[in-house]
Formats: structure tokens, sequence, C-alpha cells
């Protein structure tokens, strides 16, 4: 092992303990994964490592691998009501086994609740329109007409179950729990922990917009599984988009039903994910976010001919609602 010209003698391995079975710790662990992911995400994002958030369950502090983002707006313009930014959580994990992925029926449906979005001081707009007092309630991807783009609706491959080989003598056995533990439940909680903690204070009136998106970043085979009569499908498949639906009970009766997805892509292809993929979406919605400032800061709308077409062309026909921007509910 290589010396420092400072060292001093004590600072030495003890007896048993050789070059190579410290080496060989070091590649096995996801610390490498981690600052090489890192090291490329410096080239065009700013990266913090070991992200601390707040565990929702135990309200301990825990760690993720990296917190990663950039602006999406003219930093030297005229700034805007609403400052969007690409905010990408992830976790690393390697592994010399497989992760199995069980694709879902629904290849071509856009998951509710994905991306995340925080630092609102709602989560829905309220949508008024003429000649009728009914009012509508939109997300921010259906606000901005998004629910169809791409990146959300077709790109990726969709899977509820998935698990990851582990040995069992000469043979192999999928283990869900351990995938669940180690992989899901760290980013849905940092998540969680990113729209409770960039929440804007009551008074704001600029507001900064964070398209959150979790990511795990695998140095490990990937196998998409498509379950059909006659057998199962296996295909090698570099980008799955995990959906899970959460529980939570501090939330209000109407909205303790939550779906959160995460993407989980092979560390091969992660540089195509966000270049041509995600940057490509968060482009797009920026432009349509920047276009509806005032829609997203107050919460509410106005929608023309909404009683005969509560469906179409949301975001062609969204407006400035005039008058006090009043709410029916807090969000």
């Amino acid at each position: 092992m290589k010396q420092a010209p400072n060292n001093p003698p004590g600072n030495t391995l003890a007896a048993g303990t050789t070059d190579a079975l410290v080496a060989d710790a070091i590649s096995r662990s996801g610390y490498p994964l981690q600052v090489t992911v890192a090291t490329m995400l410096r080239h065009q994002m700013w990266v913090q490592e070991e992200w601390a958030y707040l565990d929702r369950d135990t309200k301990e502090l825990r760690s993720l691998d990296i917190r990663a983002g950039v602006h999406l707006y003219d930093l030297k313009g005229t700034q805007p009501r609403i400052r969007p930014q690409l905010d990408l959580l992830i976790e690393c994990k390697q592994s010399e086994l497989p992760y199995v992925f069980f694709v879902s029926p629904m290849k071509s449906q856009w998951p509710p609740d994905f991306p995340v979005f925080a630092g609102l001081a709602h989560r829905t707009i309220e949508v008024a329109t003429d000649h009728d007092r009914s009012t509508w309630s939109f997300g921010v991807v259906q606000s901005l007409g998004l629910e169809s783009d791409a990146f959300l609706a077709t790109e990726p491959l969709l899977c509820t179950t998935f698990s990851k080989c582990v040995r069992k003598g000469k043979d192999l056995e999928l283990s869900g729990t351990e995938s669940y533990q180690a992989l899901t439940l760290p980013l849905v909680k940092a998540m969680a922990h990113l729209q409770d903690s960039e929440a804007p204070p009551k008074t704001a009136y600029y507001f900064d917009l964070y398209l959150g998106i979790g990511v795990a970043v695998l140095d490990a085979p990937m196998i998409a599984v498509d379950v059909k009569p006659t057998g199962n499908d296996l295909t090698m498949a570099p980008w799955i988009r995990i959906v899970k639906h959460e529980y939570l009970d501090d939330r209000e009766w109407w909205d303790r039903s939550r779906w959160f997805a995460l993407d989980v892509v092979h560390k091969d292809f992660l540089r195509d994910y966000i270049d041509q993929h995600v940057m490509l979406f968060a482009k797009r919605f920026a432009e349509r976010a920047l276009r509806h400032q005032n829609e997203l800061a107050t919460g509410v709308a106005f929608v023309p001919g909404m009683a005969k077409d509560s469906w179409t062309n949301i975001e062609q026909r969204l407006q400035p609602r005039k008058g006090p921007a009043r709410r029916r509910h807090k969000d």
C-alpha cells in the first residue's frame, strides 16, 4: 500500500489484515460506485454526497448517497416568481447477483404522484371556469399537460414487484425484503422528506419549485421478467420504474393514499438516462412552469369551457384567476 510522505509509523495495518483484504472490502462496498456517480454528475449539476434526511417513522437522521440538482431558469435574468429546478435523490448499490423486476401490465400508464414536487404552497391547483360554479382540482403534472409526456407515460418499463437474487447453497433464490428495505424504502422516505423540508413559509411570494426524482443506480445485472401463460420472458433491461403504494396516516383523510415511483438505472446507462430522458423532460417541465408562474404560485387558476370539456388541453387554456385567490381547503 502506498504511504503518504507525512504518514507516521503508527498508521499501519494490524497483523492479519492485508492490503488485499482491505482492497477487496472496498471494491465490494457501494462507496466506489457512489464516488463514480457523484463525479459524473458534477459535470452538469451541483452534488451533495451523504445527504441527510429525517426518517418519518423513527424520526432519526439518515443519509442518502447523493442529492444532485440543476436550476431550470436563467439565473442572470429577471427573477421569476416560480424558480424550477431538477432535484435527483440517488441511492447506489452494487452486486454480482442480479436484481429481478416483474413487469407490470400497466406499461403505458403515468404513475400518480410521480415525480414528486416540493416548494409550492399547494400540491394542487384549483380551477374555476365560466358559466359554472363548480371547481376542479389538478396536480402539477396535469395542470401543465405533462401526463402523456413520453418520460412519464411510455419510455420506461413499469413494475410493482422486484427482488434480488441471493445464494442458497449452489442455487439462487429471490429476496424481496432485502430489496425493499435497502433500496425502495430509503428513497421513498427521502422523497417525502424533500417535500416536507422544502415547504415554503406562509408569507412566501417567490417559490423554488423542485422537480424531485428518486433514482437507484445499480452496478448489478438488471433483469425484467414478463410473466406470460406460456412461461416467463426474461430481458436484460437498463431502466425500470418501480411504482409503490404508500399509506400516510398523518395526512388528511382524503390524502392518505399516495403512489410513489422511483427509477432504477444501470450505472452504464446513467449518462443516457440523464441526458436523453431526464434533462429533456425537465426542460419541457420548466418551460411550462415558467409560463404558468402565477397559477402555480397561488394554487388557483381559470380555464374557460370546463363544463363542456374538463379533460383535454388544460395547459393551453390555463390562465390566472382574476379576483381573490381563495381555496376551499388547505393542502
